[in-house]
């Protein structure tokens, strides 16, 4: 088929960055275009339900918030959808964004209007950075990123979102793999060893964690491992951990739900401090990826906590917020089914010196026993799922609570309107929400929602309920 070029005007945006134009037949996904701007796009992939297209140019006037995007690699890598906008227009469009998901449940009332920017702005925010390993066209091993809408790994030696600590240590693992003949895993052909390389660096002491992913083990990473901490001042420590799964999944996870690693060099963890308090990051564990906007949420968060209630946190992870909570509060449970999180937060709250307890269990199993321990006591619940949002019965025990508050933090606005949309048919009201810009470059989005809950009048006390064991079933 030969080149095919159109000139269209994008209406609206799509979930994953691309602005999508409704009325063409079929519609088209365009990469780089933004809604209400004519352009000039190549049609690539005309497909039967929804086309992909390329923006090639505007045809009158450029977008006012269009800019060139910062990055040599942006087409090929597709990892900042939205670098060719300025901080303005990436603000609207997520606003857009989100608007939309809240329409879809009746709650475009509710949507935030508001979307505090990372105070780290558009660049060397990202704090984690997760690299796969694939060969070049010429055969070489090459650290880097998937490209857009493939599985070859591009390279990406001067990405502009990671910290330049996190470019250095990607250059020296890329030199070390070829220098030290490590296969990169093919799994088609199940030959290889190094399926990717994740670093986490912390923002308060600039340290990192590096943790190696391999198909199986294999002498190489203890040589690697070494030849790291040997050549960067800046790891603190190297683990590894195991992927035998078949297809392209970064992790494998544990029999809890965990990431099992086992430290080739270093340290164990790394420390992060947010909002005042310092949290121990192990390689396995879940830590946003900015951390200057964790401390944001985590600021307004102790806003909306009244003195003396109990703050049940669930989805607690490695415990920030539920530190957080507890210091504000007085006292905060969380619950967490990951077992190496829930030991990871209950040495943070002795690290912080922080009323806090931490439960292990599913949500929904752990619910009904955190309702007879608090009987009466009409807590204020936090909740910070996972994408999926909440699952089914979790919404039926965070009403036996009888909460007087609820505050819902979210990665995706439409699945965190759907459980919005659930709650206030259950009684619950939307009284504040906002947004953060997380990602940088991209469409994802931070929600914080603050729900009243249904009940009456809250009935305050400042002492924490009796410690009860629960453990999973």
């Amino acid at each position: 088929m030969g080149r095919r070029d159109d000139v269209v005007t994008p209406d609206s945006w799509m979930p994953r960055g691309e602005a999508l134009c409704s009325d063409s037949h079929p519609p088209l996904a365009v990469w780089q275009g933004i809604p209400g701007e004519s352009c000039l796009v190549h049609v690539y992939a005309p497909g039967n339900n929804r086309g992909l297209a390329r923006w090639e140019k505007a045809v009158r006037q450029p977008h006012p918030h269009r800019v060139d995007p910062p990055c040599e690699r942006y087409s090929v890598c597709g990892g900042c959808p939205w670098m060719h906008m300025d901080a303005e227009g990436q603000r609207s469009a997520r606003l857009d964004l989100v608007r939309a998901a809240y329409a879809e449940y009746g709650l475009q009332a509710h949507a935030p209007t508001e979307l505090r920017a990372s105070p780290d702005g558009l660049a060397g925010y990202r704090h984690l950075a997760k690299f796969a390993v694939g060969r070049s066209d010429r055969g070489n091993p090459r650290v880097g990123a998937f490209g857009r809408s493939t599985r070859n790994v591009v390279s990406i030696p001067d990405c502009p979102v990671i910290t330049p600590v996190l470019r250095e240590a990607m250059h020296t693992v890329a030199h070390l793999v070829i220098e030290q003949d490590i296969w990169p895993y093919d799994p088609e052909k199940q030959k290889g060893v190094l399926r990717y390389v994740v670093m986490r660096q912390s923002r308060a002491t600039g340290k990192l964690l590096v943790t190696l992913v391999g198909a199986r083990k294999s002498p190489k990473f203890e040589d690697l491992a070494l030849a790291l901490t040997q050549k960067l001042g800046s790891v603190a420590g190297v683990h590894l951990h195991v992927n035998r799964s078949p297809g392209n999944a970064l992790f494998e996870a544990g029999e809890d739900g965990g990431i099992p690693t086992v430290r080739l060099e270093g340290d164990r963890h790394i420390e992060e401090h947010v909002a005042g308090l310092r949290l121990p990051i192990g390689a396995g564990d879940f830590f946003q990826t900015n951390p200057a906007v964790a401390e944001l949420i985590i600021r307004d968060l102790e806003e909306w906590i009244p003195a003396d209630v109990a703050v049940v946190d669930l989805y607690s992870g490695v415990g920030g917020l539920s530190l957080a909570a507890a210091r504000r509060a007085g006292w905060a449970l969380g619950v967490e089914v990951v077992e190496t999180a829930v030991n990871r937060a209950r040495g943070a709250a002795s690290l912080n010196s922080v009323p806090a307890e931490f439960l292990v269990g599913e949500v929904v199993e752990v619910l009904p026993e955190i309702r007879r321990r608090l009987s009466g006591r009409q807590p204020m619940v936090v909740v910070n799922p996972a994408r999926r949002g909440l699952e089914p019965g979790v919404i039926d025990g965070i009403l036996a609570l009888a909460p007087q508050r609820l505050v819902y933090i979210s990665c995706n606005p439409i699945s965190q309107a759907r459980d919005l949309g659930a709650l206030v048919e259950r009684g619950f009201t939307v009284v504040h929400t906002r947004a953060y810009d997380m990602f940088p470059n991209t469409p994802h989005v931070e929600v914080m929602a603050v729900l009243s809950g249904p009940g009456g009048a809250p009935q305050a006390s400042a002492r924490p309920p009796r410690r009860r064991v629960v453990r999973k079933q």
